[in-house]
């Protein structure tokens, strides 16, 4: 692979970081209610986005495994209901919900994918945990 898809990739996935710094900042302001809506969107959007990494592993994978196919779309499903939760129970529902794809989907194993792939979406989805986490408790604690 050449270094400008590398970088490429990069830059767009840890682009991709910002809106969930955003969604753990306004958990903690009294933002309007259209800013919350659309980053916990954005997170539920992201989260079917990466529940498609699941199906690349089954399809292109040594060995069948119907059960992340079935698991890819319980995901789905399960990230719907956030956009009607409070933003702060949204935030760690959501974070919740990556934990598990990150446990599914296991970029530190081998299955294909370059080294510095599996290490960048092991980093992402960390920091994008820890902000939902982070946002979530913080929302709470000022009765969210």
């Amino acid at each position: 692979m050449d270094s400008l898809t590398i970088n490429t990739t990069r830059t767009l996935t840890w682009s991709g970081v910002i809106p969930f710094a955003a969604l753990a900042l306004v958990s903690m302001i009294d933002a309007p209610h259209w800013a919350e809506l659309l980053l916990v969107g954005y997170g539920a959007l992201i989260l079917s986005f990466l529940a498609g990494t699941l199906w690349t592993r089954h399809l292109l994978g040594d060995r069948t495994r119907p059960r992340l196919l079935v698991a890819s779309n319980f995901l789905v499903l399960l990230a719907w209901p956030a956009l009607l939760m409070p933003v702060a129970w949204a935030s760690l529902w959501l974070a919740a919900l990556f934990g598990v794809h990150l446990l599914l989907d296991e970029p530190w194993r081998k299955y294909g994918m370059p080294g510095w792939y599996r290490r960048l979406r092991l980093a992402v989805s960390s920091v994008a945990i820890t902000l939902l986490v982070i946002g979530g408790l913080i929302g709470l604690n000022a009765g969210g």
